[in-house]
């Protein structure tokens, strides 16, 4: 989830056609994976890449007593009209302000089209409280795509490659905090552009990603990384 207090995601799991080593039991990364992981039903994906340490857990609060969450899997067809609202609405708070800052805009129209595409996949977490109630704390939306904690994980036992995700360039604590996580930009990442009167232009937003398996030396690529110095999230 998000570094907000309250938080949203957005990540995609993606498949590189330049996979080196496969992790050892894991299927192989190609476009039949997708449409196969794609066309699972909830159930079929809770058993299979969601352990249950990922789905009900506790944390300890300042006061010492421990708070219990849990987090539920959703489809976009499957998530309940006020879940979805809530997701949008915390969404729309959180990052419409950097949307605006960019070419790209806020479109509220586009972006709940764009939350309801039939592949788009949903983790809500929300915290246990008296009783049987819960209330809604974040979400992380993620789809299984060619193109590009909980996600990594379903990532790395679905056998994808790597996680892909957007970052504005005006959320710099959220890029620093993904970078401590491991991501780093991209080869697809847009360059900054150089105008004709050598002014350069930089990108409005990064594209970062983490690699899940080794290279062909057998050097994880995540130990890689962290030799490379300090490596913070936006959508």
């Amino acid at each position: 989830m998000a570094p907000q207090s309250s938080s949203s995601g957005h990540a995609a799991v993606s498949i590189d056609g330049t996979s080196k080593i496969p992790r050892q039991g894991s299927a192989d990364s190609s476009p039949s994976l997708i449409v196969q992981t794609n066309s699972l039903s909830l159930e079929e994906l809770k058993s299979r890449f969601l352990g249950p340490s990922l789905l009900t857990f506790a944390t300890n609060t300042r006061n010492g007593t421990l708070q219990s969450y849990n987090v539920e899997l959703f489809k976009s067809s499957t998530l309940p009209p006020e879940v979805f609202d809530n997701c949008f609405d915390l969404l729309e708070a959180n990052m419409s302000a950097a949307y605006k800052a960019t070419s790209r805009g806020w479109n509220p129209r586009k972006k709940r089209e764009e939350m309801k595409h039939p592949a788009m996949r949903y983790l809500v977490l929300t915290v246990v409280e008296s009783g049987d109630k819960s209330s809604f704390v974040g979400f992380l939306e993620f789809m299984i795509t060619e193109e590009e904690d909980v996600a990594e994980e379903f990532g790395r036992r679905v056998g994808v490659e790597k996680a892909m995700l957007t970052v504005f360039d005006s959320n710099k604590g959220a890029r620093r905090f993904y970078e401590r996580e491991g991501y780093d930009l991209d080869e697809i990442s847009p360059e900054p552009k150089v105008l004709r009167n050598g002014t350069i232009k930089p990108s409005t937003y990064h594209i970062l990603s983490k690699a899940f398996w080794a290279d062909e030396d057998g050097e994880d690529d995540d130990e890689n990384d962290d030799e490379g110095g300090d490596e913070d999230e936006d959508e």
